[in-house]
This record gives structure tokens, sequence and C-alpha cells, in this order.
């Protein structure tokens, strides 16, 4: 026996094709999030937002990078600096054996311990919650000094096969500044790999970037709270992506204080 359809279901039924209507007549380029994405593709974002506003700004889609803007408070920088201060030395290159002095990396760099402080413990909590990744896949917290033309030439942060023991490799790379960099002081952080966007908002004409920055394919400037966040492996953690070869030009001028999180694929504590 064919039931009939009450007023009820037929008023739903009626509201559903509405709405579906409304959403096709909308386009995809307005449906802003549903493959990730935190723009209008027709419409790219302002750079200059209101002040101090965090926003999310998509830098490349190879490798998958972003600038979270304003992650960090002005205060939570400057402690992070406070803590490294009196701990500095020369930053080591992770090899096969143990780590080294190269001098492909001259800055000088100190170790933060895990949750070692308030202020430590709800950056790492925060990092977790944007990168989806457990904090107990993060390594210690590393704060670094540019100062006098230091720099970090182009590199992976990912390991090679031959170097890893439990299969676990660095991920997910997030790039905290802790400082500002004066226009055409240095200091970028160069993706020389990294496929543009096709609005090239990542242009460095009139942008006050260094002369080493102008030669990248993509380079973020140092901007004190800005947190850059590239994924050094593909989305299941298993294949590095080539396209995260990255470096920190020279700073010529002042200081340039970052902190570094490297997240692994796999826990590297309980």
């Amino acid at each position: 026996m064919l039931l009939k359809p009450s007023v009820a279901t037929l008023l739903l039924v009626i509201a559903a094709a509405r709405r579906a209507a409304s959403i096709e007549d909308q386009g995809e380029e307005q449906l802003i999030g549903w493959k990730g994405e935190t723009y209008s593709a027709q419409t790219p974002p302002d750079p200059s937002p209101a002040q101090g506003e965090p926003w999310i700004e998509t830098v490349s889609w190879a490798p998958r990078a972003f600038v979270y803007h304003h992650f960090l408070s002005p205060e939570e920088c400057d402690h992070l600096i406070d803590l490294a201060t009196s701990r500095l030395s020369r930053s080591q290159v992770v090899g096969p054996a143990n780590d080294t002095i190269d001098p492909i990396r001259t800055s000088y760099s100190a170790s933060i311990g895990y949750r070692e402080t308030k202020t430590v413990a709800a950056i790492e909590a925060r990092i977790a919650r944007w990168t989806h990744l457990p904090e107990q896949h993060q390594e210690p917290m590393e704060v670094l000094r540019y100062i006098n033309g230091q720099k970090y030439d182009a590199h992976w942060d990912w390991f090679d096969e031959n170097e890893l023991e439990d299969g676990s490799n660095r991920m997910a790379t997030v790039l905290m500044y802790l400082s500002d960099v004066e226009d055409h002081a240095g200091g970028e952080t160069a993706l020389p790999l990294a496929v543009p966007l096709d609005w090239g908002v990542q242009g460095v004409e009139d942008k006050g970037f260094s002369e080493c920055a102008s030669k990248m394919g993509i380079s973020v400037r140092p901007r004190k709270g800005d947190v850059l966040l590239f994924w050094d492996m593909d989305a299941g953690g298993q294949v590095p992506d080539r396209h995260a070869l990255h470096a920190s030009c020279p700073t010529f001028k002042g200081s340039k204080w970052t902190a570094t999180k490297w997240i692994h694929n796999k826990r590297l504590r309980r």
C-alpha cells in the first residue's frame, strides 16, 4: 500500500530543495573551506587585515605551507627569548651519529624543556590544536638567534631512511617568529622549491625583502607573533616532500629570534 506523505514531510522536502538550489547558485568559489582552503578562489585574502587580528594565510600547496598571523602574543614571544638568552650556544646540525657544528648553520640556539613553564605548555598545546598532531609527537622547542649575517642554508628537516631507527620522522615544522626584522635586513624563511599560488601574493618586489629572498621561490618575512607551518611529509606521514626544502636567509641588521617545533609522525614521549 502506497502511503501519502504528510504535510510536514512535504515542507521538509521543499525546504531542502530550496537550500540545495541556493548552494548551487552560490558557486564553488564561494564555498570557502570545503576543500580545506581559507579564502575564496576568486578573492585572495587581504594581506593587511585589522591590526592584531589573527588570520591564516595559505602560502603554498606544494609543500603545504601556512602562516598563522598573530599566533603568539608579544608577551609570549618575550618570554621565550628570556628563557633562551642565558642558554645560547652554537647551533648544530643533526647527523647520523651525533650532532655537529657545520658552516651551513651559523646561528645560536637553546633548547626549552617540555612544558617548562605555563607559557611554554600553553604554546605547545595550541600548536597541537592547530596542526591536529598530538603534543607527544613534538620535539622539545628550540629557540634560535640570528645576528651579523648568520643563516641556515637550504636543507630538509626530515631524515634520510638510513638515519631512522624506529620509523619516526619529522612530519611538520612549526616556525615561530619572536621578533621583527627591518626592511631589507634579511632573515626571511625561503622555500626555493615551493609552488606559488595563482595570484602571486608571495612576490618580493617592493616589500622590503633581501637579495637572498628575491632569488627564492617563496619567502616569508619574520614578523613578531607570526608562525609558519609547513609539512615535511605527505598527509599519511610516510613520504618526504622535497618541496619542503627551506633556508633562513642571512640576518644583516638587528636580531632575528625564532622558536621551532619539529613534529614527528610517531609518538616521541608519553
